[in-house]
């Protein structure tokens, strides 16, 4: 129960503050609240548990005539104590239904704004190889990521910059504090790959009505992002792998002609999701693989919050840029050149 509320507690200081008051306040109050705690237990330990109960529960009251429905659909005019009490009898009706999906869904946020800086990485891993790039995408939900190319982008620094899709019906707005960004290149991509436990198909009614049920409530803008990529994602053909990363990415290796591109293998927001053994598995299948191709890793969540991006050559790693404190939702980002 300790572990339950101090997730609680550094969920509401460090992710709902700034950016969701409703979520920031329910998070407050659940950690004083029986009811809400116990019914929670039951998440698996796998899951982040905020993300997964408040996605839940905006997912299931999307689905039912319910004052919570009107809460979630205009969070800006409401009595804070009044949609808590709302909160709570809404779990204990349907407690039933919730525990259902506490078992059956995931965090799968498939936040497309992240593509704000991995473009231009992409771009600098691209100019310094002169090669086209193979993308491998773990826990890569529908796969948006891996349309970055068809999205336009407005970074935010001295001076402003713009780069990607020029005739994209979607733009992303990022903040830059670091290093001004001085050129970024289009992208050639030979192969877009990506790997889940549960892919999720945007086609699917349902399923989308998940993906969006994990962005809060007062992210309109993030939710109308998600919109317009699900439109561009038709125009995209991919690979999209259910199952183990373990077992998909040796294979890849094997059957899929990879040699005259560049392999990026990239996760973000997803390592928090692994235990200690399976982040050790994978760093010491890419030195494995490395033996057979140079990999570039991009990746966070594995020891800190902070981006990385290493290559890998013969078994050996050696990490080329670092980006601290760059958002979760990719709203901003600290640039700095690649190191040679």
């Amino acid at each position: 129960m300790e572990k339950l509320v101090a997730a609680f507690r550094r969920f509401a200081s460090h992710e709902a503050k700034n950016n969701s008051p409703l979520y920031e306040y329910w998070c407050e109050r659940i950690i004083t609240n029986g009811q809400l705690l116990n019914l929670m237990m039951h998440i698996p330990e796998t899951q982040p548990k905020p993300n997964l109960f408040f996605g839940s529960v905006q997912y299931l009251s999307a689905q039912k005539e319910t004052p919570l429905k009107q809460i979630f659909e205009n969070p800006y005019e409401v009595n804070m104590e009044e949609s808590f009490q709302l909160l709570i009898d809404f779990c204990i009706q349907h407690s039933d239904e919730l525990l259902q999906l506490f078992q059956t869904k995931s965090v799968q946020t498939n936040e497309v704004q992240r593509a704000s800086y991995l473009y231009p990485i992409f771009s600098e891993i691209s100019e310094e190889t002169k090669q086209p790039l193979t993308l491998i995408e773990i826990g890569t939900s529908a796969g948006l990521l891996l349309n970055l190319d068809g999205y336009r982008y407005e970074i935010d620094q001295e001076p402003p910059i713009s780069f990607g899709n020029e005739n994209s019906p979607l733009t992303l707005f990022a903040k830059n504090y670091g290093t001004p960004i001085t050129s970024v290149e289009n992208l050639d991509i030979s192969q877009r790959i990506g790997i889940d436990l549960n892919i999720i198909n945007l086609q699917d009614s349902d399923e989308f009505l998940w993906l969006k049920s994990l962005i809060w409530p007062e992210q309109i803008e993030r939710k109308e992002n998600l919109e317009k990529a699900r439109t561009i994602n038709r125009q995209y053909s991919k690979l999209l792998l259910n199952g183990d990363f373990r077992i998909f990415i040796p294979s890849l290796f094997d059957t899929h002609d990879l040699k005259d591109s560049q392999i990026i293998i990239l996760h973000t927001h997803v390592a928090n999701q692994f235990s200690a053994k399976l982040k050790a598995e994978l760093l010491a299948m890419l030195q494995q693989l490395s033996h057979i191709q140079s990999i570039y890793h991009i990746y966070n969540n594995m020891d800190d919050a902070d981006l990385h991006v290493d290559f890998i050559d013969e078994g050996i790693t050696k990490t080329v840029k670092i980006l601290e404190n760059t958002d979760g939702h990719g709203k901003f980002f600290l640039w700095n050149q690649l190191l040679k």
